[in-house]
């Protein structure tokens, strides 16, 4: 019975090894591929390769594993490692972003904001503050995150003021692989006068 036991320690010992010890796995984002869309754009992107379907079903089952087998165990673990100090985290330089995401802003259907680019540089050094970014880096990340709604007012409410006459102020989060030349809408919202209500775009 003891020997049993001891087994059985040591089993979940090692798969509490496996599930923590896989720090890698958290420099994915992996839950951009829970999205329909971006798990087909990923099939789509691989169908041409040599294998590249077979490597697609790979990611896929990895992301799938990650997100909703892996993280939910590890943070149920995650504690244990306080105590003991046995914190695994990899601090490297990496390659940089696989993917680009930028906001875009037009003001009766003229684009007058590009997030990085100094063609469309409307507010830049307020959208770019410090302060302001990390939220901005969230709205273009994915839609209904937090401030969000406090975000959009503002944006629009600059834009009325630069633009009095305005009847409508467009906001487009859009994603790119890397180096982002050939960006498509992820999601978006629209302020029409005279509510101003920031509504999401159905099709941005």
């Amino acid at each position: 019975m003891l020997r049993h036991l001891q087994a059985l320690l040591v089993l979940l010992a090692f798969g509490a090894i496996l599930v923590l010890g896989t720090p890698g796995l958290d420099h994915q984002d992996w839950r951009e591929l829970d999205a329909p869309d971006e798990r087909a754009a990923l099939r789509e992107a691989a169908a041409g390769r040599p294998g590249g379907p077979v490597l697609a079903a790979l990611v896929l089952a990895t992301a799938d594993l990650n997100q909703h087998l892996r993280q939910p165990l590890y943070d149920l673990l995650a504690p244990v490692q306080r105590p003991f100090r046995i914190r695994q985290s990899w601090h490297l330089y990496r390659d940089g972003p696989t993917r680009v995401r930028r906001l875009e802003i037009s003001v009766d259907g003229r684009l007058v904001h590009r997030s990085s680019d100094p063609a469309y540089a409307w507010r830049d050094a307020q959208l770019r503050n410090r302060h302001l970014r990390p939220i901005l880096e969230n709205v273009a990340r994915r839609a209904e995150s937090p401030n969000e709604r406090g975000a959009l007012r503002w944006i629009v409410a600059q834009a009325r003021a630069d633009w009095p006459a305005a009847e409508r102020v467009e906001i487009v989060a859009t994603i790119a692989r890397y180096p982002g030349t050939e960006a498509r809408p992820s999601h978006g919202w629209v302020a029409r006068a005279p509510g101003w209500a920031p509504e999401a775009l159905e099709e941005p």
